[in-house]
């Protein structure tokens, strides 16, 4: 029979078994509260404040050697000692801090909200992982309901105080189903400039739950641009070249153009992929990658063939067949590694290499498509305004002018110039785009004609006489800056070809200003008789350091608008990884927030 000794009189008292969960220890009790009483109103004393402290944990289950009080340490019951070495919980602002980290790491680590039930992460202890537990964890509930809802509505505010300080405001829009195609979004992304940045903000991203139609994306995108009172404020969207988006922009009262990238994709697809030669070609080159791809013996001997032939130690990349440019890519590397692709076919055979005149194809179209990846990337960046639209095209048509050592390539730059010519007729057209251009200090007016340049400067002219119109009197006695800096902050890659022509470009001046022109115009043609800037030069820095005040409130308009799309695509890589296995039952609401707040959050550095 197991016994219990007391620790005052060292007497020992039976248990009642010799189970530990048939055991007792009332006899030990009797015994104190007899013999003991100074002794017995202590243990009563702890006991009663280690039940509180249960009682407080709201019935958390502890370990069996902190579930039980006893006197001995033969007994699975907390001591003494350890009850005196308890601590209290954090306090509560602590503890909200602690709440605010976990959701910050589910919504940008895109998480799915069960993680907390899981059993890594119950045993996190954010104290000492020996020590006692100060931080109650929370349930996945509490995170999904309450604090996603809480957090929602605080970054909401921020976005609407950053809106608020501006006065135009550009967008993108596309549309995206999940993988299983139990759910359609459509994203609405803010492009501004903000104290001499161009910013970009997640403003929504609407569940879809009727078909595509041009009317019904119309209502969508309306909705948005009422949810942030954005009425009076946009713009320009920037759209997908798909008819539905067309339709619901017109639908919709929007102005809009399409993307740059997807239209410089369909110019790509027009004149190169529609060849028979290059569809064999590209066809061949998938099956040579496929083949190291999917074979780890195959890739460590085309190491050691590249080491042979002095090559570098580069993989071979597979493409995906609807981008363009990840085909050039492909083609690109596989055109570095010629001579050891060769080797292995001719020590290891299993595949069949490309012919002498197919290498020389794949060459030429490496070559060809160079500018257009070049173009393709800047035109993603973040920093990259519409005005680079008219300059781009301009350098990728002279890239395509047909030169006596181009053997072999006359053809497809006839196709691509065709193609280029044809698509983008309209960006010389287009009020948004020529003013842009004329607005940015690296171009202004040097890639128009005389007309062109009546054009752009008219549309500037009208939106800052309407400006003027709308503003008191006092608004028109702005004195300009007595200095200004000049601005040489890097946004441009100068190691691209594509720019060769334009940075090789005279830098010219206009003529002399009329002082009897209103104050507005003598700015602009202030400006236009300026000498262009480099193309390194940060434009939004430019015209805040400017000495025309007047003319940056159109800077800040017409150079809010991005290029492409890109932007909204870009979100929807996160939305594949919010609609991943582990929450592909996520409701469309919970979905929307997480996308909104997964780019926010960090947009204001987590401090919200």
């Amino acid at each position: 029979m197991s016994k219990a000794e007391c620790n005052e009189c060292k007497k020992l008292y039976s248990l009642g078994s010799d189970k530990p969960r048939l055991q007792t220890i009332s006899g030990l009790k009797n015994h104190l509260q007899k013999c003991h009483p100074e002794a017995n109103i202590a243990y009563l004393k702890r006991s009663s404040e280690f039940a509180a402290e249960q009682s407080a944990r709201k019935k958390i289950k502890l370990d069996t050697s902190e579930s039980r009080i006893a006197l001995s340490n033969d007994l699975h019951q907390p001591t003494l000692k350890q009850l005196s070495n308890r601590q209290c919980n954090f306090p509560d602002e602590t503890v909200q801090r602690i709440d605010k980290s976990v959701m910050d790491l589910i919504i940008v680590d895109m998480l799915p909200f069960s993680v907390v039930e899981g059993e890594a992460f119950k045993r996190l202890n954010l104290t000492d992982p020996a020590g006692i537990r100060r931080y109650k964890l929370k349930s996945e509930k509490f995170y999904r309901t309450t604090l996603l809802q809480e957090t929602y509505e605080k970054v909401s505010d921020q976005v609407k105080n950053l809106l608020g300080k501006v006065e135009w405001v550009s967008f993108t829009t596309d549309a995206w189903s999940n993988p299983t195609k139990t759910c359609s979004l459509l994203s609405f992304t803010a492009h501004f400039v903000h104290d001499a940045v161009l910013r970009k903000v997640i403003l929504s991203v609407s569940v879809l739950e009727d078909d595509h139609t041009g009317a019904y994306l119309a209502s969508k995108l309306t909705e948005a641009i009422a949810a942030w009172n954005l009425e009076s404020k946009v713009h320009i969207g920037v759209r997908d070249n798909a008819a539905n988006m067309v339709s619901a922009m017109n639908i919709a009262g929007i102005r809009d153009m399409g993307c740059m990238a997807h239209t410089l994709a369909l110019v790509v697809k027009d004149a190169l992929f529609t060849q028979k030669s290059v569809e064999n070609l590209v066809k061949k080159a998938r099956k040579i990658v496929s083949h190291f791809k999917h074979s780890e013996q195959a890739c460590r001997k085309l190491v050691i063939c590249q080491k042979s032939c002095e090559l570098p130690e580069h993989k071979l990349l597979q493409d995906i067949e609807t981008r363009w440019n990840s085909t050039h890519v492909m083609l690109d590397r596989l055109c570095e590694q010629r001579k050891a692709v060769n080797l292995y076919c001719i020590e290891h055979g299993n595949i069949d290499t490309l012919s002498a005149s197919e290498w020389e194809l794949a060459e030429r179209i490496v070559t060809v498509l160079k500018p257009f990846y070049d173009a393709t990337l800047e035109i993603s960046s973040d920093k990259t305004c519409i005005s680079v639209m008219i300059p781009m095209t301009t350098m990728l048509l002279s890239k395509l002018e047909i030169r006596p050592e181009d053997r072999g390539l006359q053809q497809l730059k006839a196709a691509l110039r065709d193609a280029m010519n044809r698509r983008f007729d309209f960006v010389k057209k287009t009020s948004v785009t020529v003013a842009a251009t004329l607005l940015d200090p690296r171009f202004k007016d040097a890639y128009f004609n005389s007309q062109e340049k009546a054009d752009a400067v008219a549309e500037v002219m009208n939106f800052l006489r309407s400006v003027d119109a709308a503003s008191d009197a006092n608004s028109n006695e702005v004195q300009p800056p007595s200095s200004s800096s000049s601005p040489v902050a890097a946004t441009a890659s100068q190691s691209s070809t594509l720019w060769d022509e334009h940075d090789n470009m005279n830098i010219a001046t206009g003529t002399d200003n009329d002082d009897e022109l209103p104050q507005y115009e003598q700015q602009l043609t202030s400006y236009m008789n300026e000498p262009r800037v480099p193309r390194s030069t940060d434009i939004f820095q430019y015209w805040k350091c400017s000495q025309y005040p007047l003319v940056e409130v159109a800077a800040n308009k017409y150079l809010s608008a991005p290029p492409s799309s890109v932007a909204s695509e870009q979100l929807f890589s996160s939305a594949g990884q919010v609609y991943a296995d582990r929450r592909s039952s996520l409701k469309g609401e919970n979905a929307e927030r997480l996308l909104f707040l997964a780019y926010n959050i960090r947009l204001f550095n987590f401090n919200y």
